[in-house]
């Protein structure tokens, strides 16, 4: 309105005005100010449309997933008026929406092995949606078993026990979970021992023991664990013998028989015994000269040990009648 007010004013001029210097140049300005004016319209009737963004690419890592495996979407896009694109996203599980997963990142146990997964993508600049897009499928594969903890019993073996692996396994699945041992002793692999029990005879006193195990869901094989070391210790003397309670006249004698697991030498000692009594460290044998005197009870103990300081001992009391 303020443009043709001036057009108007100047016309009004010129007419009172023809064919002076100043109206001839007041002409050129207004045909200038009349094309310019045009040129302004001409780009308010055709005014710049905004272009919806576009999405060149969706992907689903990771590509291979498991039931515990975290989903990402990877998502290129573009936008043909250079403005900000924000993605709106929707997982969906064997065709149908996952309700509430409407982020970049599908969470872990939402899924089950064999579900198929694709996650769908609509982008926006703020002014329009662009059109959606959805991945590819990716399928949830097997997920192998796993191993929490693998122990020998009893902790504490001995050469004449049988060894157990005690195994806990867990699988994501719910798959039956299958297990398959090796044994070793001293580093050596005891190939023909396969089964959760080594037998006694496999080993001896001072031997290192380990079982390692593999879980098996009958799809896949888990990571094999090992089980940390035990050794076959050493088993004290086993005293045998019963004693006796009787004296031959003035002379007691007493034939203490051990015997050692391990075959290792034994070495007998007493620890209580009336005074005078001696037993041979050797071979076990007790004497006792009964002197005048030496009557009632005697309490006696007898220690039977080995080279590696384990102890068995014998605990009795030898009555003596007043002579």
């Amino acid at each position: 309105m303020k443009e043709k007010v001036i057009i108007i004013s100047i016309i009004n001029y010129l007419r009172d005005n023809s064919g002076s210097t100043k109206s001839r140049l007041l002409i050129v300005a207004l045909f200038s100010f009349i094309i310019n004016l045009s040129c302004d319209n001409s780009e308010d009737l055709n005014p710049k449309t905004n272009s919806p963004p576009v999405i060149t690419s969706v992907n689903i890592l990771r590509e291979t997933p498991y039931i515990q495996a975290e989903l990402n979407a990877v998502v290129q896009c573009q936008d043909p008026d250079h403005d900000p694109v924000t993605n709106h996203y929707q997982w969906v599980k064997n065709g149908e929406d996952i309700p509430g997963e409407n982020t970049y990142l599908l969470r872990n146990g939402k899924l089950k092995k064999g579900d198929l997964t694709q996650v769908r993508v609509t982008p926006s600049d703020g002014k329009v949606t662009g059109t959606p897009v959805l991945s590819a499928p990716v399928k949830v594969l097997n997920s192998p078993p796993v191993i929490q903890e693998v122990r020998i019993e009893p902790r504490v073996p001995y050469a004449n026990d049988n060894l157990k692996a005690l195994v806990q396994g867990s699988d994501a699945d719910g798959d039956s979970v299958r297990f398959t041992y090796q044994w070793e002793k001293s580093g050596v692999i005891l190939s023909e021992e396969k089964n959760e029990t080594l037998q006694r005879g496999q080993f001896k006193k001072g031997d290192s023991i380990v079982v390692v195990v593999t879980p098996d869901d009958g799809e896949s094989t888990g990571i094999p664990k090992k089980s940390e070391p035990i050794i076959i210790s050493n088993r004290p003397p086993v005293i045998v013998s019963s004693p006796s309670n009787k004296a031959d006249g003035n002379i007691y004698t007493y034939q203490v028989t051990a015997n050692d697991p391990d075959n290792d030498p034994i070495i007998f000692a007493l620890k209580t015994a009336p005074k005078g009594m001696e037993i041979d460290k050797e071979t076990g044998l007790i004497k006792w000269e009964i002197r005048k005197g030496d009557h009632g009870t005697q309490p006696i103990e007898i220690e039977a040990s080995d080279s590696m300081g384990a102890k068995s001992f014998q605990k009795y009391t030898l009555s003596i009648e007043v002579r």
